[in-house]
């Protein structure tokens, strides 16, 4: 039974960035159907509003991609994909538009008491500093969602729950490439995570 409570649970987000959440995004076109179907940016607002008008804290697992990322000698096919679309760029000192917040977004992201973590590199946070983060809050439980289902939503998952965290994804607050993976990410959340709720069911529980 998974028992949420502010003081030890943690909203966690993966990526809720322009190039595949907000139409005009590098990797929109990919992702468009299952957002407008699931109403995932809708959701993702009522996840994140919701809960830290309930006193729980936000935590944000962003993704960059730098100038000397593109001279990587060896990749996976996932991580051919995000340099093949040129996606959440960023330089030292400049961040592309696909790279930024999305827009609805933005003001929780912004909000003095929300963690943003160092980058991911490939899709768990295995090399940035979210445990650590979530460690220095006094979090237990991590309440999980964002994009893409499959990948990145799915490793933090497994990864959190190997790091010891109770972990719980909002399913409908998610977005994969296609249908199949979708439901492929929603077998694989039911099959470890200690919850998996819609959106409606998250807020219930909060």
């Amino acid at each position: 039974m998974f028992k949420s409570h502010p003081a030890n649970t943690a909203i966690v987000i993966t990526d809720p960035q322009n190039d595949f959440l907000s139409p005009g995004g590098k990797g929109y076109y990919l992702t468009k159907h299952i957002i407008e179907h699931y109403n995932t940016l809708g959701n993702l607002e009522i996840l994140i509003s919701t809960a830290m008008s309930k006193g729980y804290q936000l935590f944000v697992s962003p993704h960059y991609i730098y100038p000397h990322d593109y001279g990587w000698q060896f990749t996976g096919a996932e991580q051919d994909m995000l340099l093949k679309l040129r996606v959440y760029q960023k330089n030292h000192d400049h961040l592309s538009v696909g790279a930024d917040w999305v827009p609805s977004l933005k003001p929780y992201i912004l909000a003095n008491q929300t963690v943003v973590s160092t980058a991911h590199k490939v899709a768990s946070p295995q090399n940035n500093d979210l445990v650590y983060q979530l460690r220095q809050h006094r979090k237990e439980k991590v309440i999980l969602a964002g994009v893409l289902s499959n990948i990145c939503v799915e490793s933090h998952m497994r990864d959190l729950i190997e790091n010891g965290f109770q972990t719980a994804v909002v399913y409908d607050a998610t977005a994969a490439l296609s249908e199949k993976d979708f439901q492929a990410a929603i077998t694989n959340f039911q099959a470890f995570s200690s919850a998996t709720w819609s959106t409606q069911q998250a807020i219930s529980q909060l």
